[in-house]
């Protein structure tokens, strides 16, 4: 058909436009020499669209538009419904080649009635042309060394049937169709103990040890033996053994997943019959994720990334020790990854250490600091969070996250991976693109350069890791043509359908601290709650303790920013923030460098000033990466015993006061005269300065005292 030649639409027509739009042309409106005005069949409110010759050309070429020709026809209709099919490609082929022998005698017959007023339809008249017919269907050009086959001709009676059958139902072919497929009730003669001992054996198949047909076959035969047996010991008369066809048919009329699963166990049945649905139904973004782990294989990664020559076989022994989870969670709308982590092991730790990166609204700092070109804006809280039965996601404190997030968790069982398969597709992504495609050997500085011995190689090379999965997901892996996406990156279409639908807000850092923080129990006095070396003080806790006295309290700690904790206080969790505003917004790595710098130098001081302290927390953070730090190998939430050695390591040996001022010349601030000290001498106070008592009397006490 040539591109100018119009499309033939009659108005009896079903158009089909893929996947279940159906269309028909509509009523009054003929058909135009440009096109046809189609009209929806399956809709309440019927719409009118115009569609041009090219474009019904086109779409049937690519295969989104069908045709049925003369669909609504009313004896059309009335075969389907009586074949039960909608065309003869439904049909079995011994079946269609019955069909269309019957075809042939039908056909003739009513060619040769219309021309020859002596055919009549009475019994001798149709028999003698079925006879007639019947001779000339066969050929007289076959081989006499070749076998034929000859089917009989149809009785009068039988061909009257067809005949009824074929014009009632509008001429249509498929009207012919046996009705064979209704017999086969090999049940209803057999007698009532032998129906009984049938089903006993049907069942007899689904078992586990998965015996065949015909051993449950011998033993339906003994079966009805014994019972012969006792029908002859009380004169009645032997029951008939069904035939093993017989069985073999009541076996296949079994619901096959129930058989496959007793027979192979229900994990295999379930991914037997696993339904390909295509995808998830989602359209917005955070309105579904999805989050698994990876092992990632290190002594292989080398090669694959361009730098396994300079790793000795020792190094490459050591690399192999290594098994790293890398942690993912992905958005299913946008195919965005949302978080990423790596651990040696796969424990609910790092999974929770993933579900909070996940939900901070922007990780530019971290892609930033792993080198990236491109930022990362990615993240929220989702609307429904879909994980395997992995034991650290099935894990109380995991699920516990979840929910205070007000997420619904969805919890895919073991084995049906098809249930998660965008985050399993992921994981092949980055398998292959990481080894294949990505720029590996800009990572080669990692273990040419710097100062360390050649047997560190391995360790400097671990330690990158985090690196070169960050980079591969922020510049790689979002900015590549998604094929889930028609060819969209996951970055365009996160920037896309963020500005359509939005992001619902994400935890404040108050918020994330409460959900994600490590809790301990800490005792609060006049100078607030001590965590790491760090006192934390606010009115509030402190009104409380004039009502109930020195107590110990439950305090959410968030490694990330150390600045705040939070303590519940009347049940409900207080934001309490540091009395040094240095520390605000740092990480806890950050200040256990500090501690350790100016531990270094200042090893026989008693007394530092604040500002030395901040200028120090400023040079560490310059040369340390904090915001790589979040995703750094089990680097995940401290452990109230890892805060509490952590705050033994602490204990400076000095204390951290105000500069000194002209009227006295001793700091001032609430932390002047305290921070425990493990190991330090006495501070030597001037002697014109005393250090006062301790005043017990709290009756009249504020953070200026």
């Amino acid at each position: 058909m040539s591109d100018d030649t119009p499309v033939n639409i009659g108005c009896l027509a079903r158009v089909v436009i893929y996947p279940n739009r159906v269309l028909r042309v509509s009523s009054g409106s003929p058909a135009d020499p440009n096109g046809y005005v189609l009209v929806d069949v399956n809709v309440h409110t019927p719409l009118h669209e115009s569609f041009s010759h090219s474009t019904i050309r086109s779409m049937i070429r690519a295969g989104a538009m069908r045709v049925d020709h003369g669909w609504y026809d009313e004896g059309r209709s009335a075969a389907r419904l009586f074949a039960g099919i909608d065309s003869l490609s439904q049909c079995l082929p011994s079946e269609r080649k019955q069909i269309a022998r019957r075809e042939m005698y039908v056909r003739e017959f009513l060619r040769r009635e219309a021309n020859d007023t002596t055919v009549t339809r009475t019994d001798a008249r149709i028999k003698e042309v079925l006879i007639e017919i019947h001779g000339s269907l066969v050929s007289s050009d076959t081989r006499c060394d070749k076998p034929t086959v000859v089917f009989a001709a149809p009785a009068a009676r039988t061909f009257r049937r067809w005949l009824a059958a074929f014009e009632k139902n509008g001429f249509e072919t498929i009207a012919l169709r046996p009705r064979r497929r209704f017999c086969g009730n090999t049940i209803s003669n057999m007698h009532p103990e032998a129906v009984r001992l049938l089903k006993n054996h049907v069942v007899e198949y689904c078992d586990e040890r998965r015996p065949s047909v015909s051993t449950v076959y011998r033993h339906l035969t003994a079966s009805i033996k014994n019972l012969n047996a006792e029908r002859l010991l009380r004169g009645a008369d032997p029951v008939t053994c069904p035939a093993k066809a017989t069985l073999s048919d009541q076996i296949k009329k079994l619901n096959a997943f129930e058989v496959y699963a007793s027979r192979n166990g229900l994990p295999a049945a379930r991914a037997k019959f696993a339904i390909n649905s295509g995808g998830l139904d989602v359209d917005r973004p955070m309105q579904h994720v999805q989050i698994d782990d990876w092992s990632v294989q290190l002594h292989m990664l080398v090669d694959d990334l361009g730098v396994g020559d300079l790793f000795s076989e020792k190094d490459r022994l050591k690399l192999k020790k290594v098994r790293l989870k890398c942690c993912a969670v992905i958005d299913i709308a946008t195919r965005c990854i949302l978080g990423l982590r790596l651990s040696t092991k796969s424990d609910s730790e790092n999974s929770i250490a993933t579900l909070a990166l996940m939900v901070s609204d922007d990780k530019t700092d971290i892609a930033k600091a792993a080198g990236c070109l491109s930022d990362w804006p990615m993240g929220g809280p989702a609307g429904v969070l879909s994980a395997d039965a992995g034991s650290q996601f099935i894990d109380e404190d995991f699920r516990s996250r979840v929910s205070d997030l007000k997420m619904v968790y969805e919890n895919a069982p073991a084995g049906l991976s098809h249930l998660r398969g965008h985050i399993e597709r992921v994981f092949g992504t980055m398998h292959t693109t990481l080894i294949e495609e990505f720029p590996g050997r800009s990572f080669s500085h990692v273990v040419e350069k710097g100062d360390y011995k050649a047997e560190d190689r391995a360790s400097i090379f671990i330690e990158s890791a985090p690196q070169i999965f960050v980079r591969w997901a922020v510049d790689w892996y979002h900015h590549s043509p998604h094929a889930g996406l028609g060819g969209e990156t996951p970055y365009r279409a996160w920037k896309r359908l963020t500005a359509q639908y939005g992001v619902d807000a994400c935890p404040n850092p108050h918020q994330r601290r409460e959900i994600f923080g490590v809790e301990i129990v800490r005792a609060l006095d006049a100078n607030g709650v001590k965590v790491c070396g760090l006192f934390y003080q606010s009115p509030v806790i402190q009104e409380w303790r004039r009502r109930v006295g020195d107590a110990r309290v439950r305090v959410r700690f968030d490694e990330c920013d150390i600045g705040h904790v939070s303590v519940w206080v009347e049940n409900a969790w207080i934001s309490v923030p540091s009395v040094k505003e240095f520390v605000r917004g740092r990480h806890l790595h950050t200040w256990t460098e500090c501690v350790r710098d100016l531990r270094r130098r200042f090893a026989a001081e008693a007394r530092i000033d604040e500002h030395i302290v901040a200028e120090a927390i400023q040079a560490i953070q310059r040369i340390s990466d904090e915001a790589m730090a979040r995703v750094a190998i089990d680097r995940t939430r401290p452990t109230s015993d890892e805060i509490d050695r952590t705050e033994t390591s602490l204990m400076l040996g000095f204390q951290i006061v105000d500069a000194p001022t002209e009227d006295t010349g001793i700091g001032g601030g609430i932390l002047a005269n305290e921070i425990p000290v493990a190991s330090a001498k006495p501070p030597r106070l001037p002697p014109t300065e005393p250090r006062p008592p301790k005043n017990e009397d709290d009756d009249n006490y504020g953070l200026e005292d």
